[in-house]
C-alpha cells in the first residue's frame, strides 16, 4: 500500500475528541495505526509536527496526516564521517536514507540518525541527497560557517562531482538546459520540456570516467557529473534530456536495477571560515565488485 495522505480542518463538534481519535476518525485509519502515524512524526497541526496523542485542538485548526504502512522499523546504523573540525560536519550518506523528513516520517532520515549519533550537535543543512543517491553531505554545525557556506553552495566555483553508471557510453559533453516540475505528473519528477513549473536554469558537464577512478567498481559505463546550479534531480534530469538516464533510474526511464546508480563523490571549496582549500571525498564502496 502507497503513503496516504489527508489535509482537513477541525469541526467545531471535534473539538473534544483527543488528536489520536481525532486522526482515526477523518481518516478511516485504526486508532493503532493513528497513534503509530502520531509517534513517527506523521501527524502535523497547523504545519508543525504533533505527537502527543491526548492533545485536544480548537475549530478551525488545519490538520495533516501522512501514513505510510510500509515503512521499515526505525533504522539503526552508524553514519560514516568523512570530515569534521570546529564548524563543519561531512558525512557519507547510505543509500535508501532520506536527507530530511518525510511527510510520513521524522525518524527514518539522515538528519534524525545523526541526532540520535551526535546530540550534542545542532546541525544546518544546506543541500541534501535524493533517497536513493548516496555520497557526500556537508552540514555547518556552528552558526559562523552558515553564510560562507551559503555562498559556496551558490557559487559556480565549488566543485561538486558525482559518479554515475549508465546503460550505454556517453561522451564529454555540456547540457545547459532549464529545469523545472512537470505539470501534473505522477508520480512527481521534474524535466526540461514541456508543460514546466517554475523552470530554472541549469548546468551540468559530463566526461567518461577513467579507467584509474572506476578501478574496483562493478564494470560498466561511469561518468563524472559536474554540477554548477544545484536543481532538484538535476544529473538525473539532464541524464535522461540526453537520451541516457542513470541505471535503475526508472522515474525517467532508466533500465531496472537493484539500486540507484548515483553517487556524491567529490566536493572543493573554500572553507567558509578559514578560508583554506578544502577537497573531501567519499569513494563509491556501494558500486564495488
Amino acid at each position: 500500500m502507497a503513503l496516504q495522505k489527508w489535509t482537513f480542518t477541525v469541526a467545531a463538534e471535534d473539538s473534544t475528541l483527543r488528536l489520536d481519535q481525532l486522526v482515526a476518525q477523518r481518516t478511516g485509519l485504526s486508532r493503532r495505526a493513528a497513534r503509530e502515524a502520531l509517534k513517527l512524526g506523521g501527524v502535523q497541526v497547523d504545519r508543525k509536527r504533533m505527537r502527543v496523542a491526548g492533545r485536544l485542538l480548537k475549530a478551525g485548526t488545519e490538520v495533516r496526516v501522512a501514513f505510510d504502512p510500509d515503512l521499515p522499523p526505525v533504522p539503526e546504523m552508524a553514519i560514516p564521517v568523512v570530515f569534521e573540525d570546529p564548524w563543519l560536519l561531512a558525512v557519507d550518506k547510505p543509500a535508501g536514507l532520506a536527507t530530511q523528513g518525510t511527510w510520513a516520517s521524522d525518524r527514518h532520515d539522515l538528519l534524525a540518525l545523526l541526532k540520535a549519533q551526535r546530540p550534542d550537535l545542532k546541525l544546518f543543512l544546506h543541500h541534501r541527497l535524493d533517497q536513493g543517491t548516496s555520497g557526500l553531505l556537508l552540514f555547518a554545525k556552528d552558526a559562523a560557517a552558515n553564510p560562507g557556506l551559503a555562498t559556496a553552495f551558490a557559487s559556480r566555483d565549488m566543485e561538486k562531482l558525482y559518479l554515475a553508471r549508465l546503460s550505454e557510453p556517453l561522451g564529454a559533453c555540456t547540457v545547459e538546459a532549464p529545469i523545472g516540475r512537470l505539470r501534473g505528473a505522477d508520480p512527481g519528477r521534474f524535466g526540461c520540456v514541456g508543460d514546466l513549473l517554475e523552470p530554472k536554469s541549469a548546468r551540468t558537464d559530463f566526461r567518461p570516467a577513467t579507467g584509474e577512478e572506476t578501478a574496483g567498481l562493478v564494470p560498466g559505463h561511469y561518468v563524472v557529473a559536474r554540477l554548477h546550479t544545484g536543481r532538484t534531480h538535476q544529473i538525473r534530469v539532464h541524464l535522461a534530456h540526453l537520451g541516457h538516464p542513470i541505471l535503475g533510474d526508472t522515474l525517467y526511464g532508466g533500465a531496472p536495477s537493484d539500486r540507484l546508480w548515483l553517487h556524491a563523490w567529490r566536493l572543493g571549496l573554500k572553507h567558509p571560515v578559514t578560508g583554506d582549500d578544502l577537497r573531501l571525498e567519499a569513494p563509491p564502496a556501494r558500486f564495488r565488485a
